[in-house]
Parts: structure tokens; sequence; C-alpha cells
């Protein structure tokens, strides 16, 4: 269901469950009680009422929750992206300091190695997966950096640098693809889900009707709000507001302005 929200815009998204919300709690109720002349008495609104104020305090809770833990891996997966850029310019200029042919060799495979990450791997991140390409060029990487024999002091030290570099560098490309797996635990959707049924039902019973229509339709679009800004971040690599390859554009921006390893 997700990937269907994420296939269009927030404001699509938006308009669908705010659309959905007021038919399910205002137009339908006012439909039917002009429709069969339904009138709940004064105790039962009054009871209906009291129940729609707590579960209206039980919906609001539980997507603030929500709100903040996907927020939360949000912003810690856009650092993570942003670590990984950094690193590899970092990475860069170490296979620039040891020189040589396979100073310059690997620095073409580095950048070969991020355009793959944005342009083959960023779009499998939304499911969960990794690509090949990828992997091959990170292995390309691993094995030529690992066999860099040293000829200089001065070498020595980019060599060590370069190890260091690239063992962060793959270990947040690992964390990356870990975090687009990061999703909403099911109960929480199901505990949201059971919430608004019931806020729905309670809803039905208000009286009289003017009240029914702008109280619970003036609560229903607050609710759609929340619940369009916690669909747009359910998906940390999926949708409007998923997490972008920018730092790593940048990277490999500045990676091409960057003078090569001298031969």
């Amino acid at each position: 269901m997700l990937d269907w929200f994420h296939s269009h815009s927030n404001l699509q998204v938006g308009g669908i469950i705010l659309v959905f919300g007021l038919l399910m709690t205002t137009i339908a109720p006012y439909l039917v009680r002009k429709r069969f002349k339904l009138d709940p008495s004064e105790h039962t609104a009054k009871g209906a009422e009291e129940s729609f104020k707590l579960f209206i305090s039980l919906t609001l809770l539980l997507l603030a929750f929500c709100l903040v833990r996907m927020q939360g891996d949000h912003r810690g997966t856009e650092d993570m992206v942003s670590r990984e850029g950094t690193v590899m310019i970092k990475l860069h200029r170490a296979y620039d300091s040891f020189g040589g042919e396979n100073g310059a060799k690997l620095q073409e495979g580095l950048l070969k190695y991020a355009n793959a990450v944005v342009t083959d791997e960023w779009p499998l991140l939304a499911h969960g997966n990794r690509n090949e390409k990828v992997n091959e060029a990170l292995a390309f990487l691993a094995r030529e950096s690992k066999q860099l024999e040293p000829q200089t002091p001065a070498q020595q030290v980019a060599r060590s640098e370069i190890i260091q570099s690239f063992n962060q560098l793959a270990d947040l490309r690992e964390a990356r693809v870990s975090a687009s797996r990061l999703k909403l635990p099911i109960y929480y959707w199901y505990a949201i889900i059971c919430s608004i049924f019931f806020f729905t039902v309670f809803a039905w019973f208000q009286s009289p009707l003017p009240k029914l229509l702008t109280y619970v339709g003036g609560v229903t679009c607050g609710l759609c709000l929340l619940m369009t800004v916690l669909i747009a971040t359910a998906g940390i690599f999926a949708g409007e507001s998923s997490v972008t390859p920018e730092p790593i554009e940048l990277a490999i921006e500045q990676m091409n302005k960057a003078p090569k390893a001298k031969l």
C-alpha cells in the first residue's frame, strides 16, 4: 500500500487522504442521517463525544510518536549519505597523494563506483536492494587498494590513509543499504488504523448534525495532514521526500574537478 502512495507526489497523497477522510467521517454520515432521518439521542451523542475525544488523543499520540521515529531515521540516513560523500573525496585525495599509475587507476575506479551508486543502486534502495555493478566496483577498489606497494615514506602514509578511508567507505555503503530496509513496525500501522476506525465510528454519533460537520470535519483535516506527513516519511528511499544522493553527486563533481594523480 505504501508503494502505491509513494508513486504519487506528497500533494496528491494529501488530497487522496483528505478526500477519503472527509468522505468517511462527515459526508457519509450526513447522507445516511438525512436519508433515513436519524438523530442520535442526547445521551448517545454525549457518550460518543467523550469516546471521540479519547480516540482523538490516542490517534494524535500514535502519529506524533511514529513521526518522531521516522524523522529520526531520515535525519540519520541523510547524515550517513553526507559522510559517504565526504569519505569519497578524502579517498580520492589519498589516491592522488599516492600518485603513480595505480593512484590514477584507482581514482578512475572510485569515480565509476560513485557514479554507479547514484545511477544504478539508488533506485534499488527503495526496495532495500543493492546493485551488482556497485558490488564489482567496490570489490575492484578493495583488491587494488590492498595490493598497493609504497616505494617512499609519503606513499606509505598515503596507503595507510587509503586503507582507512576505504574501510569507512565500505562500512557506510553497508549502513546505507541497511537503512533502506528501515520501516515503521507493522503493529504501529495496525494501532493507527484501529484508532482511526473507532474515531470514525464515534464521529458518526455526534449531534446535532452541524456540529458533526464542523467539529469532526476540522479534526479530520488535522489528522489527514499528520497522516500525509507520516506516509511521506515512511519510505526513507521511496517517495517524493526520500533521501537523495545529492552529497554523493557533489562529491563526484569535486572529484572531476580535482587534479589527477601524477604518473
